[in-house]
């Protein structure tokens, strides 16, 4: 009978751990800094190396899912403004129709079948998304304003930010066929003229 008592105990224990493990903050902003909101000194923690893991690249931008709520302060969670991450911001209503019609959850998803998603380099508390509300085109990027109409409903849009590709740290431009080829033919122009002036 001891034993389970114990068993139960240590279950009960993890389980009460679990449920309190929050998501760490991925930034390298102080707390002083993200209370003040200063993000001067912000730097983009969503590397090349996290393409496909923690975000996609689709016609010229980066876009992030960044949250499974829509508002700033929601339960015990903190959602930072996309300035958190050097370079990201809010898409704006150009960017957001390209999400809702062209984008699918197909896109957002890894060939294992997990969700391609930054919620910790955006959250306080959470660390996941929720699918879904992707599904039934809940998606936002501006934050719903506290106390607005029907504010409690829209609060729980699924969040995405975006980054131009050109200002992804670490991406350099692929040469155009047509620069190769004059680059080639300039080669083999100078290679060429050094024979015949031997």
């Amino acid at each position: 009978m001891n034993i389970f008592a114990v068993k139960t105990m240590f279950f009960l224990f993890f389980l009460a751990l679990t449920l309190t493990c929050q998501a760490t903050l991925i930034t390298n902003l102080t707390e002083t800094e993200l209370d003040a909101r200063d993000y001067s000194k912000a730097e983009d923690h969503l590397t090349n190396d996290l393409r496909g893991v923690n975000y996609i690249t689709y016609k010229g931008y980066d876009w992030a899912w960044v949250s499974p709520v829509n508002a700033e302060s929601f339960g015990m969670n903190t959602l930072y403004g996309p300035q958190v991450q050097k370079n990201w911001t809010f898409a704006d209503d150009t960017l957001l129709n390209i999400l809702k019609t062209e984008l699918t959850l197909a896109d957002f998803t890894n060939t294992n079948g997990d969700f391609i998603q930054s919620t910790q380099f955006f959250n306080s508390f959470y660390s996941h998304v929720d699918a879904n509300d992707f599904v039934s085109d809940f998606v936002s990027s501006e934050f719903t304003e506290p106390g607005s109409f029907m504010s409690n409903l829209f609060s729980g849009q699924e969040t995405f930010y975006v980054r131009e590709l050109a200002t992804n740290p670490g991406v350099k431009p692929i040469p155009e066929p047509a620069t190769l080829l004059i680059f080639v033919l300039a080669i083999i122009a100078l290679a060429s003229n050094k024979k015949v002036v031997k």
